[in-house]
C-alpha cells in the first residue's frame, strides 16, 4: 500500500495540481463561482414561484382550493410576487451567459498578469455581442392560398432590426461565450504585452492613462471578432453561438447524460480526495461544461410551462451522491453513531454532525482521516457512484423521480435539497432519503472493520 500510495504521489498528483492550476481551466472555475450569487438568486426565484405561488404549484394548487385564496390571495400574487420573481430569474440566470463572459475574462486576465482586469472583462462581453446577428426573422402572418381544393398556409417571415435572440444568451450560449471570453481575453492581453498601447504623458491621471492604454488592444480584438462575425453569418451562413453550439455543447451534454460519464468523473474526484487533493476542484471544470447547461437549460423549459429535458444536471450529484459533502460522509457519520465504539471516532462524529448536515465535511476528511485511510478507501471512492447510478436509473429508466430543474445553496442539508431542486417532486425527495440511507449502510461494515484496527498507540 505505502509503495502504491508513493507512486500515486510521485507521478499522478503532480498532474492533478498542473491541471487545477491551469489558467483557462481555472479561470472557467473561478468565473462560474463568481457568478453563483446572482445564479442562485434567478434558482430561488424561480423555485418559488413554481412550488409555492403559481396557481398550478405543489404548494399552489393545494391553496387554490380554497375559495377565499384563489379569489383574493391568488390574484394578489400574479400581479405583485409572481413577475418579481420571473425579473428575478430573467436577470440571474435567463442571460446569465453576460455575466459568465465578465467573471471568466476577468479572472484570466488577472491571472495573465492584467493590472486591469476589468478592462478586458468589458471587451469580452461587447465581444461577444458583436458576434451576434443584428436582425431577427419572424413569422409575421400565415398566407392562406388554394391548391387543387386544399386550403394551405404559407409562413411569411419578416426581418426586424436591433432584435437580439434569447438563444444567444442562454444555455445554448454557455460554450460560445466561454470560448470568446478565454480567447477575447488572450488576443487583448497578448496585445498589451507587445507593447500596442498608447501612451500618455506623465502629467495624465493615472485612471486615464491606463484607459488610454487599453484603446489599441480593445479596438483590434473588436475588429478581428467582428471579422469573424461575418465569416460565420455570410459564409457558413450561421451565427457563432448556433455553431459552437450544434458542433461542440450539444454533443458534449450528450455525452454526459450518459451515467458513465459522470460515474467516471466523480470516481476521479474521490480517488484525488483520497490524497489529499481537492478532488472537486480538479473536475468542477468539467461538470460545468458537461452540466451546467443541462440544469440550465430545465430551468429555462420550466419557466416556459414545459417539461425538462436533461436527467443529469450539475446538482444531481449533490443531490443524490453527496450526502454531507464528498464521499456522502453523511452516511459515515450516522454509520459511526451506530456501529462504532472508538471513542475519538464517535468524538469526532459528535463535532462533524451539524457541519455535515450543511454538506461541509473537511473535519470527517482531514480529522478522521479518509486521506490515505486503507479501511475507508473502498466506500469513500465508491458510495457516489454508487448512489449515483441507482439515483440515475429511477431518473431516467424507471421515471419515478422528477429530474431536477433548479437548486438552492450548497449547504441545502441531503433530502431538503431534492425537494427543492425537483421543484417539490415526491420522487426525488424520496430517491434521495432512500440513497442517503444506502450510503449509511454501505458504510457500516467498514466502520466495524474500522473498530478492529489498532491505532499506534494501542500496539
Amino acid at each position: 500500500m505505502n509503495g502504491f500510495t508513493a507512486t500515486i504521489e510521485r507521478v499522478f498528483l503532480p498532474m492533478a495540481n498542473k491541471v487545477n492550476n491551469q489558467r483557462h481551466l481555472a479561470a472557467i472555475r473561478d468565473g462560474f463561482i463568481a457568478g453563483m450569487p446572482l445564479a442562485l438568486a434567478g434558482a430561488l426565484a424561480a423555485m418559488f414561484n413554481n412550488v409555492f405561488l403559481l396557481p398550478w404549484s405543489l404548494v399552489g394548487e393545494l391553496l387554490n382550493r380554497m375559495a377565499w385564496y384563489h379569489e383574493s390571495v391568488q390574484p394578489f400574487l400574479s400581479e405583485t410576487l409572481i413577475p418579481i420573481f420571473d425579473q428575478i430569474w430573467w436577470g440571474g440566470v435567463g442571460l446569465s451567459v453576460i455575466t459568465t463572459i465578465f467573471a471568466i475574462a476577468y479572472n484570466l486576465a488577472k491571472k495573465l498578469g492584467e493590472e486591469e482586469a476589468l478592462i478586458p472583462g468589458m471587451v469580452a462581453v461587447i465581444c461577444y455581442v458583436v458576434l451576434t446577428p443584428q436582425s431577427q426573422s419572424f413569422n409575421i402572418a400565415g398566407a392562406i392560398y388554394e391548391h387543387s381544393g386544399v386550403y394551405m398556409a404559407e409562413a411569411v417571415y419578416q426581418s426586424f432590426w436591433g432584435v437580439l435572440s434569447w438563444n444567444s444568451f442562454n444555455s445554448q450560449a454557455i460554450f460560445a461565450g466561454l470560448i470568446t471570453a478565454l480567447l477575447t481575453t488572450e488576443l487583448f492581453c497578448w496585445l498589451k504585452s507587445k507593447g500596442l498601447i498608447i501612451k500618455m504623458p506623465d502629467g495624465v491621471p493615472p485612471a486615464v492613462s491606463k484607459a488610454f492604454s487599453a484603446v489599441l488592444p480593445a479596438g483590434i480584438s473588436l475588429f478581428v471578432v467582428a471579422a469573424v462575425s461575418v465569416f460565420f453569418l455570410r459564409v457558413l451562413n450561421a451565427p457563432f453561438q448556433v455553431w459552437i453550439n450544434e458542433l461542440l455543447q450539444a454533443p458534449l451534454v450528450r455525452l454526459g447524460q450518459s451515467p458513465i460519464s459522470l460515474i467516471f468523473l466523480m470516481t476521479l474526484s474521490q480517488f484525488l480526495w483520497f490524497f489529499g487533493v481537492h478532488g472537486m476542484l480538479i473536475v468542477e471544470p468539467a461538470l460545468g461544461l458537461m452540466y451546467g447547461p443541462a440544469g440550465a437549460a430545465n430551468q429555462e423549459l420550466v419557466m416556459q410551462g414545459l417539461e425538462p429535458a436533461y436527467a443529469i444536471t450539475r446538482n444531481f450529484i449533490d443531490v443524490y451522491g453527496m450526502h454531507g459533502g464528498s464521499g456522502a460522509t453523511l452516511g459515515l457519520i450516522v454509520a459511526i453513531f451506530i456501529v462504532g465504539k472508538k471513542p475519538h471516532h464517535r468524538a469526532l462524529a459528535k463535532m462533524s454532525l451539524a457541519p455535515g448536515i450543511f454538506q461541509i465535511n473537511e473535519p470527517m476528511i482531514f480529522g478522521l482521516p479518509l486521506v490515505l485511510n486503507p479501511i475507508m478507501a473502498i466506500p469513500f471512492i465508491l458510495v457516489p457512484a454508487i448512489t449515483i447510478a441507482i439515483a440515475w436509473f429511477f431518473t431516467a429508466v424507471v421515471p419515478f423521480a422528477g429530474y431536477l430543474w433548479t437548486g438552492g445553496p450548497w449547504t441545502t442539508p441531503p433530502v431538503i435539497s431534492a425537494f427543492l431542486a425537483s421543484g417539490g417532486d415526491i420522487g426525488a425527495t424520496i430517491l434521495a432519503a432512500g440513497t442517503f440511507v444506502l450510503s449509511i449502510a454501505l458504510y457500516i461494515p467498514f466502520v466495524i472493520l474500522a473498530n478492529k484496527e489498532k491505532s499506534p498507540d494501542e500496539e
